[in-house]
């Protein structure tokens, strides 16, 4: 492709963004609260006053005292308020009371005493009876207790604890209940888990435990002192600077005298400048501000940003020391700066993580030299920029502005991915790959993919751990480590003509068995059975690829018409359980599945495919957002940012844009395969290590290519019903940042090195 066609295929989703801004409705979000009460009298919020709309309706109740202190409590039963204290980095709950030495709280009747406190062990002392906890196991004077429910999750825990891994592996301490166990201190007349002990960064704290309720037996904190209250209502001394979240909302204290005055930081109700709701209390005076596009609202939100992008300006500062020139250190800033927006993506303007994601993009569409890159960085634009256009309508069209952080997020981790690699290229371009280096570097991905799927299952839950959502890799090293496999048996096959030499076959497998086991070990833990359909599809996409190459004619065609028969066979089990929901063999998804063959009869488990039907009926050929710049009922869509935003994408812009998007992702996978086939070529030449090389990224191409296919047709037949609700994100459409950087932009990144080096081998 031509520069000027790639400059305008560039441009296409930019004028999609103006247009978008353009058409965005007159928002006004809520800038500062002014609240202004005489000592010694109360106020109650709720989610009008406090413009937080997963607030309840009366969530704090503030008092000022005789002093002019301004105390805040929590009145909400099921919700809790999450403060940060000045000069402090840690959020906790305002129901959070750190234990000292010396304190003393009752819970019912049962009193206790704090022994000791710090940083690693706390001792109580009650009813004659002296108990320790270390954040893993409780004590019984002196005597350790045997777990609650003896697992290997248990035993990973203790060895984790040897090894000084005890901030990873800790866990509360439960009080109620009428049993004494590693983690859970029996009381009598008290219901299990009413309050708990967690080990944080600083220190032991009681909090209310999963069963904790304002009308069950009393907890009672700093007993014994003025300040004795109910833990349910603690109050706090609110000062300056002092952070506070509500119902999701985020706020800041900035004054305290003469009136209190508090900033709203982000994830705030919105209103219409046209037609602002009236004031709910005569108490509070509300300053309202427009939508941040270009310019911060505060220039202290920038410190992130700035801070990771320093590194990199630091370097193209020192010039070409260490091989570092000005051009990768220019690249590595605008990295650290995405990622820095990233990190404070609640409260930077709205279009910075686009603008830093496209000119990255931008810079690699003006560097490819091959036709073939050319033709793939474009398709990737077009998809990325229909994703994060429909991202970012998601976020304008909403009443509330949170919804701006799933397309900003997905912008700026694409952004800094870009800007990496481009960086990388640069360094690495007129290189020889090492065969070496790839092989121990398939060894340390395996590795730790591995180590972060355990460390999901054992202490993350389906969201993932740790932010990020480990099983992304393990579908990337799979993907990888299987085309190794088949690299190194496709070239003992042409040497030997057989199967004889089986070490080698089953070493090269190894690292496959492993990480399937560990995939499979990873969906009884999820319970979910949508990644096996991704695995099926990956694996007979992978066997025809190996069979489309054999030397040996009757492996060629055998096997391909086995793969195509068993295709079509799966094509008919999906027809057959749709008729015959009720025979599924798992019995842990047959409420999904019937769900799926008759979801009017479940109005409950059903809810959300209904709603998503019922949104693209609505969109027609058309779509609405020509008619309205407002998202309406689409936003009621359960998962609409992750696995649904399909049917938003279908509301919003109608079925022709959606037939163009599934022309566009045929497309990429398609030119996926030809960077493959292009890496086939690398076989024949008579350097082993191109050779090697090239059917590494063969397979690695064909494997990516089939896996990311089965997001999209996973993720279409979820949200238009011809396949069961799983819950897979779609493909440069969805906000799953995991899923974009650890899986779908590595594989671009191979196909266009593939691509360019094979152009310049041709040159």
């Amino acid at each position: 492709m031509r520069k000027s066609g790639l400059f305008l295929v560039w441009l296409l989703p930019v004028l999609a963004v103006i247009g978008i801004v353009r058409q965005a409705p007159a928002w006004l979000e809520p800038h500062t609260l002014t609240v202004t009460l005489e000592p010694g009298r109360t106020l109650t919020l709720g989610r009008e006053a406090l413009w937080a709309p997963q607030a309840d309706s009366d969530h704090l109740r503030l008092r000022r005292a005789v002093d002019g202190g301004w105390w805040l409590a929590n009145i909400a039963p099921d919700k809790q308020v999450l403060w940060q204290p000045a000069g402090s980095n840690d959020d906790q709950s305002i129901r959070e009371w750190p234990l000292t030495a010396g304190a003393a709280f009752t819970i019912g009747t049962q009193p206790f005493a704090v022994i000791a406190a710090g940083t690693g062990k706390l001792m109580l002392q009650t009813a004659g009876q002296r108990w320790e906890y270390d954040g893993v196991q409780l004590h019984r004077n002196g005597q350790p207790l045997p777990e609650c429910y003896a697992s290997w999750r248990t035993q990973a825990r203790y060895g984790l604890t040897a090894l000084g891994l005890r901030e990873w592996v800790r866990r509360p301490l439960r009080l109620g209940g009428g049993v004494y166990c590693a983690d859970r201190l029996g009381l009598a007349d008290v219901p299990v888990d009413t309050a708990a002990i967690v080990l944080t960064r600083t220190g032991f704290v009681l909090r209310p435990g999963h069963a904790g309720r304002l009308d069950d037996p009393p907890v009672k904190v700093a007993v014994g002192t003025p300040m004795a209250e109910s833990l349910w209502q603690r109050s706090i001394l609110l000062a300056v600077n002092d952070r506070l979240i509500v119902g999701r909302t985020q706020y800041q204290i900035t004054q305290v005298e003469p009136a209190l005055e508090v900033a709203v930081l982000a994830r705030a109700q919105r209103g219409l400048a046209s037609s602002l709701p009236a004031n709910p209390s005569a108490a509070i005076e509300v300053r309202w501000r427009p939508l941040a596009w270009l310019w911060p609202s505060s220039l202290h939100e920038l410190a992130w940003p700035l801070g990771l992008a320093t590194p990199g300006l630091a370097l193209a500062l020192i010039g070409s020391m260490w091989r570092i020139r000005w051009r990768m250190a220019w690249a590595l800033a605008l990295a650290g700066a995405s990622l820095g927006l990233y990190l404070r993506i609640l409260s930077v303007p709205v279009l910075w993580p686009y603008l830093l994601a496209w000119s990255a993009l931008g810079v690699w569409l003006w560097t490819v030299r091959s036709p073939g890159s050319a033709r793939l960085l474009a398709t990737l634009t077009l998809l990325l920029g229909a994703g994060l256009v429909t991202l970012l309508q998601l976020g304008v069209g909403a009443a509330e502005s949170g919804w701006l952080r799933y397309g900003g997020s997905g912008a700026a981790l694409a952004g800094a991915f870009g800007w990496l690699t481009w960086a990388g290229w640069y360094f690495w371009r007129g290189r020889m790959p090492d065969l070496w280096l790839t092989r121990w570097s398939l060894r340390l991905l395996g590795g730790v993919a591995l180590a972060l799927l355990v460390m999901q299952a054992g202490f993350g839950d389906e969201g993932g751990w740790g932010g990020m959502q480990p099983f992304e890799l393990i579908k990337l090293a799979l993907v990888m480590a299987a085309a190794y496999a088949l690299m190194v048996q496709a070239r003992l096959w042409r040497r030997a003509g057989s199967f004889a030499n089986s070490s080698l076959w089953l070493r090269a497998l190894a690292p496959v068995t492993l990480l399937l086991a560990m995939s499979g070990f990873a969906l009884i833990f999820l319970r979910d059975f949508s990644p096996l359909l991704l695995l099926l599809i990956w694996a007979l996409a992978l066997a025809w690829a190996y069979l489309r190459v054999h030397s040996q004619p009757l492996w060629r065609w055998g096997g391909s018409v086995a793969v195509v028969a068993l295709t079509l066979a799966g094509a008919s089990g999906i027809a057959w359980l749709h008729d015959r929901p009720e025979d599924f063999p798992l019995d842990f998804q047959q409420n999904r599945i019937r769900v799926w063959a008759a979801p009017e009869y479940y109005p409950h488990s059903g809810y959300q495919l209904r709603r998503a039907l019922e949104a693209i009926r609505a969109g027609g050929w058309r779509g609405t957002i020509w008619d309205d710049a407002r998202n309406g009922r689409a936003m009621a869509i359960p998962v609409v940012e992750n696995d649904f935003t399909p049917a938003f994408f279908l509301n919003r812009y109608g079925g022709v844009a959606a037939l163009v998007l599934v022309g566009l992702q045929a497309l990429f996978i398609l030119l996926l395969l030809d960077g493959a086939d292009r890496a086939l070529g690398w076989t024949r030449r008579n350097d082993e290590q191109w050779s090697a090389l090239g059917g590494f990224a063969y397979f690695t191409l064909y494997g990516g290519a089939a896996m990311i296919g089965a997001h999209f047709l996973v993720s279409w037949g979820a949200n238009l019903g011809f396949l069961p609700v799983m819950g897979q994100p779609m493909s440069l459409l969805s906000s799953a940042g995991s899923h974009l950087v650890l899986l779908v932009l590595p594989l671009v990144a191979l196909a266009v090195a593939v691509e360019e080096k094979s152009d310049e081998s041709l040159s």
